[in-house]
């Protein structure tokens, strides 16, 4: 009987998941996005921090010299000493801009719906791109 109340509970769980709203958000260092913890309540929402990149070579590049082949040396012991850390920042980092390029996006910040299919352009409140979302398919 156990059994039976887990796997119906499973289910009804995925099929709730495979109905949320996806929502992915990409901004930069100069966009704020609002009430994303709203939003949250009602969709899955990703931020994506198209900044992260160059936020990430500023902060692995700081304090190397500016001697071209002593900081070629200085990264390489930084990498040796922390090199699955620096992988996983250098993916999180980069994780955004890939995804937007996947998506084609030209303009920040943007709204993505449910992998694609529909977007917002210049919309910071991600609690109303969502609303905007709804009405237009509604129609």
């Amino acid at each position: 009987m156990h059994k039976l109340a887990l796997i119906a509970l499973t289910l009804l769980t995925t099929s709730a998941n495979a109905n949320q709203l996806i929502v992915e958000a990409f901004y930069d260092k100069d966009t704020r996005l609002v009430n994303v913890q709203m939003a949250e309540r009602i969709a899955n929402v990703k931020a994506y921090d198209l900044s992260a990149p160059d936020q990430f070579e500023k902060q692995l590049s700081e304090g190397l010299s500016s001697d071209p082949t002593l900081a070629q040396k200085q990264a390489k012991e930084r990498i040796e000493q922390h090199g699955n850390e620096i992988q996983h920042q250098l993916m999180a980092a980069y994780e955004g801009a890939l995804i937007a390029m996947k998506y084609e996006i030209n303009k920040i910040p943007a709204i993505v719906f449910n992998g694609g299919e529909y977007v917002i352009y210049g919309v910071t409140d991600v609690n109303k791109a969502i609303s905007m979302y709804k009405k237009q398919v509604a129609q």
